[in-house]
């Protein structure tokens, strides 16, 4: 009866490592499903950029700001990429042949579409771009940005400027995609790397069972 007991014991211990290493497993992609690629909003103060805490339609620029929008991919633990421009020039070169009329206001609106290794499956990144957004004082930042660019929306969300991204909205994104060189030659050491990462503990695996296996049938011819 003892060894019965000491039998299903170590059965059970068995099977509970073995659960946790599953889930082990599964952790990493459950992580990479937090980051996403989108349109982050920006705003300039004192020549600096500043990542928005608000929506656009919250936010009422004055005459000679600028607003900037990257299509970046960044989750909770990291800080979205800023336009890549410096606020200052971005308006100078925007707005330097445009004067406001009475009871208007200009804004320089940066389009950023962002680095080729965070873009949609065969889509191309267009250009930065620079708009000298004309509107009434009390204009806000989406008013603006609704009139002088194409925008595609989803429950209030921005989820494409002028046609990019062509699809999706938000979407997951594999952050291994991104720190991987675009180089196939370049490329293959790193999927290589991340197949033999998981090799050592598929064979601790085989070596767990096969103990287990050896220890009962030890048992059974003692008893």
């Amino acid at each position: 009866m003892q060894a019965a007991s000491a039998l299903r014991m170590a059965q059970r211990t068995t099977l509970i490592f073995l659960a946790l290493i599953v889930t082990g497993f599964a952790m990493p992609g459950a992580a990479q499903a937090s980051t996403y690629r989108f349109w982050n909003f920006w705003t300039a103060s004192e020549s600096s950029w500043i990542y928005s805490q608000l929506g656009p339609a919250s936010t009422f620029p004055e005459d000679g700001s600028v607003q900037g929008w990257v299509f970046a991919a960044t989750d909770a633990d990291s800080e979205s990429v800023m336009p890549g421009i410096d606020p200052d020039l971005a308006f100078s070169e925007a707005c330097a042949n445009t004067t406001a009329a009475e009871g208007q206001k200009r804004v320089a609106l940066v389009i950023d579409s962002g680095s080729i290794e965070i873009a949609p499956e065969s889509q191309t990144p267009p250009k930065l771009l620079l708009v000298c957004a004309m509107g009434s004082t009390e204009a806000s930042g989406y008013e603006l940005l609704n009139a002088f660019t194409e925008l595609r929306t989803e429950n209030g969300f921005i989820c494409a400027i002028n046609t990019y991204p062509a699809m999706e909205c938000s979407a997951a994104f594999d952050t291994n995609v991104a720190t991987a060189p675009s180089n196939a030659a370049q490329v293959a050491p790193i999927q290589q790397e991340t197949g033999n990462s998981a090799a050592p503990l598929g064979t601790a695996l085989v070596i767990g069972l096969i103990a287990v296996a050896g220890f009962y049938f030890w048992r059974k011819r003692s008893s």
